[in-house]
This record gives structure tokens, C-alpha cells and sequence, in this order.
């Protein structure tokens, strides 16, 4: 069905690009600053408590400088084309 509901769009159709699993989106802003390591939650309301603490402790450029980051790694991976991706 959505195949054929994106022929009936003529909508380009866009490959995935390569997977790599030397790299995962926890490696990245926001993420990699999110330290939670050995923290013991008791409910999920508390671990959206936290999540919601950090995210308003940070600045829109924070988030924005992350995402420019992210762009740069997958254009890694691209270029790699799936191959090892160096840290």
C-alpha cells in the first residue's frame, strides 16, 4: 500500500544511506552529555524528570551546534560509504 500510494505521488524515492555501527545517535549531542551512567530510576517519572532538568539546562545553540555535528558525522559515514568510521 505505501508503495503504491508513493508511485500514485511520483514522489523520488530517496536510498538510505549507509548503516554504521561503530557509530550510534547516543554518541551525539545531546546524548554524549547526558551522564546517567549507574543512576538506579525507580519510575519513569523520574527518569523524565531528569531527561526534562537537562534539556532545560541547556541553550537552543547547544542543541543547534549538536546538530550540525551529527550532519558532519553521517556525511562521514556517506563518504565511508558503511566502512569503518574513525573516531
Amino acid at each position: 500500500m505505501t508503495s503504491w500510494t508513493l508511485y500514485k505521488l511520483e514522489w523520488d524515492l530517496m536510498q538510505h544511506p549507509p548503516n554504521n555501527l561503530d557509530m550510534a545517535l547516543s554518541d551525539f549531542n545531546p546524548f554524549s552529555h547526558l551522564h546517567l551512567d549507574g543512576t538506579i530510576f525507580n519510575s519513569n517519572e523520574e527518569v523524565i524528570n531528569e531527561v526534562d532538568l537537562f534539556l532545560d539546562s541547556h541553550t537552543p545553540q547547544f542543541f543547534a551546534e549538536g546538530i550540525k555535528k551529527l550532519k558532519k558525522c553521517w556525511q562521514v559515514i556517506v563518504d565511508l560509504n558503511g566502512d569503518y568510521y574513525p573516531h
